[in-house]
């Protein structure tokens, strides 16, 4: 009977089958650095901006080598929690949040065949509904103002011909439109859709009658107006109209890519 508990509590089955438990493992040291920091960054005691101490301080105040906070800290910066920067006035920030892991599974879930770009549109189309509705709500002078700012220098790199740099400014006005729900898992989601977009966009080039400049336009003032239907119709528009642009291209990709290989 001894022998039967003992295989229980080992677990073991009655036939002496091994259960699906988990062995048990210590926490690497880097990984309770980064649980540390984490906590900090999560009460407050550590705000974005922040710079954090240097590796061998941090080495001193853990008693722990310096290899070890090395990894500690890019571990936090892969999570997005932190920025490392070089040269004289370099290094660890706590950063101002970041879409980073989320742009990264969706990529990831692209790569892997695991979603496709009309899933991805999909998705996008409603939750810019969701942003726009809320921004006419919610949005402050402050707001108004950085999306102002931002179709100014839209207008600039339009005029010039700087088309790919244009591409990284929608991912910013789009940004701006979910800060001003206060909605921070909506930037998130946003900002990961923005740049997971963008790729495909730059792959595209410019639609030939581009309606970019002219929306943004309308789609401000609908916002200041807290016109929420107007505004929501504005951006449906432009994604449909943008989403067939798209899929048109990759379209055009998929059989220039079969032709190059002969089938």
């Amino acid at each position: 009977m001894a022998s039967v508990a003992s295989a229980a509590r080992a677990g073991l089955g009655k036939e002496g089958s091994q259960k699906t438990f988990a062995p048990i493992r210590t926490t690497r040291i880097s990984e309770e650095i980064g649980v540390r920091i984490r906590r900090q960054i999560a009460t407050g005691e550590l705000q974005p901006g922040d710079r954090l101490p240097t590796e061998r301080e941090l080495a001193e105040a853990f008693m722990v080598s310096r290899m070890a906070v090395r990894e500690g800290m890019r571990n936090l910066e892969a999570a997005g929690l932190i920025v490392l920067r070089k040269g004289r006035n370099g290094g660890a920030f706590v950063s101002n949040g970041s879409a980073k892991l989320v742009t990264q599974s969706m990529q990831d879930m692209l790569d892997l065949g695991r979603a496709t770009l009309p899933m991805l549109l999909e998705a996008r189309l409603y939750v810019m509904d969701a942003v726009v509705r809320l921004a006419c709500q919610r949005a402050r002078p402050l707001d108004l103002t950085a999306l102002e700012a931002n179709l100014s220098e839209t207008e600039a790199l339009t005029r010039s011909g700087r088309f790919e740099d244009r591409t990284f400014l929608a991912i910013g006005f789009n940004r701006i439109l979910a800060e001003a729900t206060g909605n921070h898992i909506l930037t998130a989601l946003v900002e990961a859709l923005s740049e997971v977009v963008r790729h495909f966009v730059a792959l595209a080039g410019m639609r030939t009658h581009d309606p970019v400049l002219r929306m943004r336009r309308a789609l401000i003032d609908q916002i200041a107006a807290k016109d929420v239907e107007g505004a929501a119709t504005t951006m449906a528009d432009y994604l449909k109209g943008l989403h067939v642009h798209l899929e048109e291209n990759q379209h055009v990709q998929a059989l220039r890519s079969r032709a190059l290989k002969g089938v």
